[in-house]
């Protein structure tokens, strides 16, 4: 058993070398024994095949306190850790990668289609996407490497292999595993009532595929009508999306066990100043807009404030300032920076889920906006300033960071498995943001660094990680990214540094510097 610092908040607990039964079943005893004991100011624990990420609400507690805490942890036998559910889901095996699997394996199709169906599997863990589980006990003679090249787009309710494990896809997403077919059972419902309800499979269940050529009909249930409420009135109208607009918050932290990223503001920082401007709470909901070439018509008089890299014509970043409706509000390319923040008094009003209105596109969660959507206030607050005071600003440091000071990081959880040389490079190069950057991750160019080996078995993964696929060119994973991955981390990007990251543009240089 290791412990491992992966950055400033938390501890990456290793207790096995093998992702197998055996390996499952310690994971599911730390897990209860941090649910009936768990350490001072642990926010979560993330179980994954081998490993359980502990992260704490401040600062990690010292190696030796964690190292007390293990010690004394009760991890006695317990049968209720290891029951599970079991589920039986139907599948049409028509996946595209059927054949090339038949031929590395070295049988025919239906025996590939028979071996998979037989097997019981057991979901060791849930990440990668919302819901999306990895499975444990596919047939060995089924192992098969992932593809080189990850897939643009797979549709969800894919059924797919991925080295040792099987998996489904919970939504559509980019994804390198081979796929088998498809099946209709929904595993992740984001507009479910409650956390029980929204996730269909956990950690412990088991799961027997059943071939068929046609799904049965789902029988129907009914419908439970939101309850009557008065539409609230909408403060702006959205009349160009340009490259982007969603709403966001303070994201969902805390779920990153069922697969669910934090998400929340590429840029906290600059969302809580367009707030404070307002005299906003620091939780309410802004709009972040990406880029350029949006256009937001002002339906009602009142204040609005923006932050980040650009703002209205005639109006500058960092400022509060009073609109009149019938004014549209054009959003052209700030000199600098990639996301703005658009704040209304009181927030933007949008449904929770999970605790949070952040939108995360690729998971179905929260509000992206669309040509013709009206955004209304989430409660009738109004700033305090006199009637006189036409507008507010703040410093220019405080809504943009400075871009050229070299960005900290921690030494990540495979720190050691990269050689003196790449670890080097990582400091003495210089770094490029490429085009490839999203929500999910940032792609870096600048020399190769590599590790040995290119795979681990996939654990947990906090935003800032940088994450070195086969090919040597970083991946810092951000806010709307993984919650487990198999790539290496070399490093972690420090939380208060990681906004100057999401703000850098394609062709923008990095440099790095450890921050401890």
């Amino acid at each position: 058993m290791t412990l491992t610092r992966y950055g400033p908040s938390a501890w990456l607990l290793r207790f096995a070398d093998r992702a197998d039964e055996a390996a499952f079943a310690q994971a599911r005893h730390w897990v209860a024994a941090l649910e009936r004991r768990p350490p001072p100011d642990l926010a979560e624990a993330v179980p994954a095949f081998t490993t359980v990420l502990l992260r704490f609400a401040g600062p990690a507690p010292a190696e030796s306190v964690v190292c007390d805490w293990l010690n004394a942890a009760d991890t006695a036998e317990d049968a209720d850790a290891l029951t599970g559910r079991r589920h039986e889901l139907p599948v049409r095996y028509t996946g595209t990668d059927l054949e090339r699997i038949a031929r590395h394996a070295g049988l025919s199709v239906p025996e590939v289609i028979e071996r998979h169906a037989t097997a019981t599997y057991r979901v060791h863990c849930l990440g990668f996407a919302p819901g999306f589980p990895y499975l444990g006990g596919l047939d060995p003679k089924l192992h098969t490497p992932r593809l080189a090249s990850p897939r643009p787009r797979v549709a969800p309710g894919s059924v797919a292999i991925g080295g040792e494990h099987a998996g489904i896809y919970t939504v559509a997403s980019p994804g390198g595993w081979n796929l088998l077919g498809v099946t209709a059972a929904t595993l992740f419902d984001p507009q479910a009532a409650s956390v029980e309800s929204m996730f269909r499979l956990r950690a412990g269940d088991t799961v027997r595929f059943q071939a068929v050529t046609e799904f049965p009909p789902v029988p129907a249930t009914p419908s439970n009508p939101p309850p009557d409420r008065a539409p609230l009135r909408p403060r702006l109208r959205l009349l160009a999306t340009g490259l982007g607009v969603s709403l966001q918050d303070l994201g969902r932290p805390g779920f990153g066990r069922f697969g669910v990223p934090p998400g929340g503001a590429m840029d906290p920082l600059a969302a809580a100043v367009a707030n404070r401007l307002l005299d906003n709470p620091a939780t309410a909901a802004v709009l972040e807009l990406c880029l350029q070439g949006q256009r937001l018509e002002v339906l009602t008089d009142g204040w609005l404030a923006v932050a980040g890299s650009a703002a209205p014509r005639n109006r500058r970043p960092g400022s509060a300032f009073r609109v009149r409706a019938g004014e549209v509000l054009e959003f052209a390319p700030g000199t600098a920076g990639v996301w703005t923040y658009v704040a209304l008094p009181g927030g933007f009003a949008g449904d929770a889920i999970l605790g949070s209105r952040s939108a995360n596109p690729r998971a179905g969660l929260g509000r992206t906006g669309t040509i013709g959507d009206g955004f209304a206030a989430a409660d009738d607050h109004s700033p305090d300033v006199p009637s006189a005071v036409a507008g507010r600003h703040v410093a220019p440091d405080e809504s943009m960071a400075e871009p050229d000071r070299p960005l900290r990081i921690w030494r990540g959880p495979q720190w050691d498995s990269f050689s003196a040389a790449s670890r080097d490079r990582l400091f003495s190069g210089e770094w490029t943001v490429s085009s490839q950057c999203d929500r999910v991750g940032y792609r870096l160019n600048g020399p190769a660094l590599g590790a040995d080996p290119d795979q681990i078995i996939s654990e947990p993964v906090l935003p800032g990680s940088i994450q070195v696929p086969a090919g040597g060119q970083p991946i810092v994973t951000m806010p709307d990214g993984p919650t487990i991955g198999g790539y290496p981390k070399l490093a972690l990007v420090d939380p208060a540094d990681l906004p100057r990251l999401a703000q850098a543009r394609s062709g923008q240089r990095l440099r790095f510097r450890l921050a401890e």
